[in-house]
């Protein structure tokens, strides 16, 4: 199967289920990817901007401690959808930003951006961030 496949190819398909040669599905693993959390909050964070230093993600991020951030940012890492930059500088100097791979997520946050002005009064009332 090809990996990519248009809209209407995936509205045609998606009744059947859509399956790799293997007959996994591609989409039940990115949905639990994005499940773990933290994970898809720190990804939009770094696309709102070209990078980030840490406590300028965890300012960001409301209610999101130091451990879970470290722990969150070296998940991203080890997935290969960030990168860590680290400037070897005295004060330390790290910064993390999207690699091509997590970029390609962009389209994911686009759609759901459309969801949330489509359908605002299903969405959870916002605090302050």
């Amino acid at each position: 199967m090809e990996k990519r496949m248009s809209y209407e190819e995936f509205l045609w398909r998606v009744k059947d289920g859509i399956t790799d040669d293997f007959g996994h599905s591609p989409v039940i693993p990115v949905l639990k990817m994005f499940q773990v959390r933290w994970r898809a909050e720190v990804i939009y964070y770094l696309f709102t901007s070209d990078s980030a230093r840490f406590n300028e993600i965890k300012f960001n991020l409301n209610g999101i401690t130091s451990t879970m951030l470290s722990a969150t940012l070296k998940d991203l890492i080890d997935l290969g959808l960030i990168q860590k930059i680290d400037y070897q500088e005295t004060p330390a100097h790290v910064e993390y930003r999207l690699t091509e791979k997590g970029n390609d997520l962009l389209p994911i946050y686009y759609e759901i951006s459309n969801w949330g002005f489509e359908y605002p009064q299903e969405l959870p009332k916002r605090g302050k961030k």
